[in-house]
């Protein structure tokens, strides 16, 4: 786990794992990175005031009926994941930046390859983002593993948002581990 700047104060590369599904495109047109909105089942949020029951139904029936909803609702968000092809991420070590990964995989890409890339960013509430950029340098790791660099396309603020989030926290993760292996050494 490494924190490096890449020469602009605002910019950091860590490196992780992360679900990361990656897929080649053909059309590079309409490639803005995006948060993946999906199905929104309202998991988490606070039971509005004209949704809670009347007096003619129990609280215990109401409370089972709101878990019954809760469980649907996480059925359908994971089938509805799945056929957006959610279901293929998977954990792969990543060196991130804002603006350029490095990841290891199995799959064939060359120099110049346009790729839609669909990651699980864990912070507060994990999200799925969908970035998309093109291959910048492939190199040869084993047989059966390769390291691609990919410079990312354009990103929508909310995008920019979540990674300089994601970012700025890991950054934080690993330099407070780091200082933490320092005073045990240091006993």
């Amino acid at each position: 786990m490494d924190v490096q700047t890449d020469g602009r104060q605002s910019s950091y590369r860590v490196e992780d794992v992360l679900l990361i599904a990656l897929k080649k495109i053909e059309d590079a047109s309409c490639t803005k990175a995006m948060i993946y909105s999906g199905f929104y089942s309202g998991i988490g949020l606070s039971v509005l005031e004209e949704d809670l029951p009347d007096e003619t139904i129990s609280p215990k029936l109401w409370k089972k009926l709101i878990s019954i909803d809760a469980k649907l609702n996480s059925i359908l968000e994971k089938l509805i994941q799945n056929s957006d092809g959610f279901n293929q991420a998977q954990n792969r070590q990543v060196s991130i930046s804002e603006e350029d990964m490095r990841v290891l995989t199995s799959n064939d890409f060359v120099t110049g390859d346009f790729v839609e890339i669909k990651m699980l960013l864990p912070v507060n509430t994990p999200v799925w983002i969908i970035l998309y950029g093109r291959v910048l340098h492939v190199g040869i790791v084993t047989s059966e593993q390769h390291e691609i660099w990919i410079q990312f396309s354009e990103m929508a603020d909310d995008v920019k948002q979540i990674m300089g989030y994601y970012l700025m926290n890991r950054q934080r993760e690993i330099v407070r581990k780091l200082r933490q292996r320092s005073k045990t050494s240091n006993l």
